[in-house]
C-alpha cells in the first residue's frame, strides 16, 4: 500500500496542477506561459511540461498574438473553448427556452420556442424544437454536448429526478424528469428548480456577486425564492427550500392565498376588486399584468391603487425571507419583479419597518435569460469536468473527443 500511494502521489498532483492551469487560462484569457506559473505558483519548467500535456491532449492551443498586440513578442496559451459544448433548458408554461453554452462560460445561441398545449407529448416536442433550433443556430450537434441542465418550475427530488407541486405545468407532477430528458436526448441532465438557477446566475452574473447570504424573490406567474446561504446554494432537506407561497400569512387554509399573494392571477383580481373606486381608469377586463403596471407608470390611478398593494405584499414575503434567514440582499426577479424599479421605495420603506435588519433591496438586471445563465454556469462546470477527466483516460480517448467537432 505505501508503494501505491507513493506512486500514486506524484500522478494526483501533476492532474491537479493541469486541471490548476487550464482553470486559469478559462477564467483569464490568454496567458504567457510565465503568467501562468505566477498565477499557479509553479515553477516554469513543470508549467511548460504542464502546457505541453494539455496542448498535445487538444485542451489548450498555443499561439502569437498580432503585432498591434502588447502581447506580440511572446507568444500566449488559451483554452480551448468549444472542445465540448453544454446545454441548458428553460422549461416554462408559456415558452421552453434553450441556450449553447462553450466551456469558458459565453452562450454560443438562444433560442426561445412558444409553449401552445402543457400536455407533457406536445412540451416533449417544443423541447425537441428548441434544442434542435439552438444547436443549429450554434453550429454544433447533439453529440457535440457534454452536458444538459434543465430548469422546470416545481419541487425536484435530486436523489429520484421526479418532479412535484410544478404549479402551472401540472403535467410535470409526478414525473421522473432525469430519466425523462435522458430517453428523449440520449444525455442523463440535471434537473433543479427555475427559481434556484436564477440564484445560481445572480451568484455568477448578477447582484450576489460576491455576497455569501442572499436571497432571489421572483414574481411573475407564480411566486418562489432561492436562497445562497454561506455561500452554497440551499435546496432544503426535500428540495422544498424558497417555497414561500407556502408561508401561511392570514387565512392558513386559504390555498390560493388570496390576501399576501403578489404573482400575476392576483394582480387581476386585486385590479377588479378595487375598479369601482376609480371609474375613470384607463383600464378594463380582462386587466393583465403588462397594462396594470404600464399604467401605473403614467398615473393611472387604479394602477397605483394595485401597485401599491403590490408593493405591499412583495414587502411582506420580503420580510418574511429576512426574518427566517438574515440575508444581506433579496434580488427582485420574475415577470413583476424585474419591473419593481419605480415602485421599489415603498417595499423598502415597509420591510424597513417590519423587520430590525432589512436587506439590501435590488431588482435583477438579467432578464428573461436568468434561468438559462445559471442552467450554462451549472452545466459548464460539469462538462469542463467530464472534458478534463477525459485526459486521465486511455490513449486517444482525448484526441478522438476533440476531433469529433
Amino acid at each position: 500500500m505505501k508503494h501505491f500511494a507513493s506512486a500514486a502521489a506524484p500522478s494526483l498532483i501533476r492532474e491537479m496542477n493541469e486541471r490548476s492551469v487550464l482553470d486559469t487560462l478559462r477564467a483569464h484569457g490568454a496567458l504567457h506561459a510565465a503568467e501562468i506559473a505566477r498565477h499557479i505558483g509553479l515553477s516554469k519548467p513543470t508549467t511548460s511540461d504542464i502546457l505541453r500535456s494539455l496542448s498535445e491532449s487538444g485542451l489548450i492551443q498555443e499561439f502569437s498574438p498580432g503585432e498591434d498586440d502588447s502581447k506580440r513578442a511572446r507568444s500566449v496559451f488559451e483554452a480551448i473553448s468549444d472542445v465540448k459544448v453544454c446545454l441548458g433548458i428553460d422549461i416554462g408554461s408559456r415558452f421552453i427556452r434553450a441556450a449553447i453554452g462553450d466551456l469558458n462560460q459565453n452562450m454560443r445561441s438562444e433560442i426561445s420556442v412558444p409553449v401552445t398545449s402543457l400536455k407533457l407529448a406536445d412540451l416533449t416536442l417544443v423541447m425537441h424544437k428548441a434544442v434542435d433550433s439552438v444547436l443549429k443556430k450554434s453550429g454544433y450537434h447533439l453529440k457535440d454536448v457534454a452536458s444538459i441542465v434543465v430548469g422546470t418550475p416545481g419541487v425536484i427530488n435530486q436523489e429520484t429526478g421526479v418532479v412535484s407541486i410544478a404549479g402551472t405545468i401540472g403535467s410535470l407532477d409526478g414525473i421522473n424528469l432525469v430519466a425523462h430528458i435522458e430517453s428523449e436526448f440520449g444525455i442523463r441532465p440535471a434537473i433543479e428548480n427555475d427559481i434556484n438557477l436564477v440564484t445560481a446566475a445572480e451568484q455568477s452574473a448578477g447582484h450576489g456577486q460576491g455576497i455569501s447570504n442572499f436571497a432571489v424573490l421572483s414574481v411573475g406567474s407564480g411566486l418562489g425564492s432561492g436562497l445562497v446561504l454561506n455561500g452554497q446554494l440551499h435546496r432544503g432537506h426535500r428540495g422544498a427550500a424558497g417555497e414561500v407561497f407556502y408561508v401561511p400569512f392570514g387565512d392558513p387554509r386559504d390555498t390560493h392565498r388570496s390576501a399576501t399573494n403578489p404573482s400575476g392571477d392576483r394582480i387581476a383580481e386585486i385590479a377588479r376588486g378595487l375598479a369601482k373606486k376609480f371609474k375613470s381608469s384607463v383600464l378594463f377586463e380582462p386587466y393583465s399584468t403588462i397594462d396594470i403596471l404600464n399604467a401605473a407608470k403614467v398615473g393611472d390611478e387604479l394602477g397605483q391603487a394595485v401597485v401599491a398593494l403590490e408593493a405591499e405584499r412583495i414587502a411582506l414575503y420580503i420580510a418574511a425571507i429576512s426574518a427566517v434567514t438574515d440575508v444581506e440582499l433579496v434580488v427582485l426577479s420574475g415577470g413583476i419583479g424585474r419591473q419593481a424599479s419605480f415602485f421599489i421605495d415603498p417595499i423598502k420603506k415597509l420591510v424597513s419597518e417590519i423587520v430590525p435588519f432589512p436587506p439590501r433591496i435590488e431588482v435583477s438586471a438579467l432578464g428573461d435569460t436568468g434561468i438559462l445563465v445559471g442552467a450554462l454556469n451549472i452545466a459548464t462546470a460539469q462538462a469542463c469536468d467530464r472534458v478534463f477527466n477525459d485526459i486521465h483516460k486511455p490513449a486517444g480517448t482525448v484526441r478522438g473527443l476533440a476531433g469529433s467537432m
